[in-house]
């Protein structure tokens, strides 16, 4: 063997060396942070800075699926409540949901990480401000804010339906369906009205809860309004 091929030799022992090692070290890595992340109690900060609130430790999760399959819980799952530490709602949910909210969220939204879904576009809760949208809908019935919903969001071009209920709590709401350009209203939409707060909506969606679920967490919604003291 020549000296250059002893040289090339060399150099290529090196280099395989080098990148055993950088494996090493990336491995090392990683299972550290995961480590890490499985000692915290309490939150998880998630890419995309979002915060991660559950299930429970103690619950049965379900196996996240593979899109377009629906998230289900048993019926002898707990059900936790979520309250909004910015404005005065809450909501009962499975245990094994798991919930996350984003740090500094002026729509103080809650979303859904479960699945292959990211959270950011799977949210379950936030609030709608009608005057940000178009303040001429303020003097107007709330269904009719309800039924152009659409028009703010590029992927809809109508509306199928709006019925209005009411859930046991007595907030008023709305049930939408909306098309998009492909023809189908996949999706469920909820809007709540508050209670004093003419400008508000609370938005409810959902496009991967089993039905039962969905409709039990928007017939738990509650407004609390602060009582006036003395």
């Amino acid at each position: 063997m020549g000296k250059n091929q002893e040289n090339q030799q060399s150099d290529f022992t090196k280099l395989a060396v080098a990148t055993i090692l950088g494996i090493l070290i990336l491995g090392a890595a990683v299972y550290a942070a995961y480590r890490y992340s499985q000692s915290q109690a309490g939150n998880i900060i998630l890419p995309g800075g979002v915060t991660y609130l559950g299930p429970s430790p103690q619950a049965t999760g379900v196996q996240p699926p593979t899109a377009p399959q629906r998230f289900t819980a048993a019926s002898d799952v707990a059900w936790n409540t979520y309250s909004s530490k910015q404005y005065p709602y809450s909501f009962s949910y499975p245990s094994t949901l798991p919930l996350v909210v984003f740090p500094g969220d002026i729509l103080d939204s809650v979303a859904i990480a479960w699945g292959n879904i990211p959270p950011q576009t799977n949210l379950l809760i936030n609030m709608e401000f009608i005057d940000k949208r178009d303040a001429s809908y303020l003097p107007k019935a709330k269904i009719e804010y309800v039924k152009n919903w659409y028009k703010f969001f590029s992927g809809l071009k109508g509306v199928a339906k709006v019925e209005p209920f009411t859930n046991t709590n007595g907030l008023r709401g709305y049930k939408a369906s909306y098309v998009n350009y492909a023809g189908t209203a996949p999706n469920t939409d909820v809007f709540f009205e508050v209670p004093g707060q003419p400008k508000y909506l609370i938005h409810m969606a959902n496009g991967i809860l089993d039905p039962v679920i969905f409709d039990r967490i928007v017939d738990s919604l509650k407004w609390t309004t602060p009582s006036s003291t003395k």
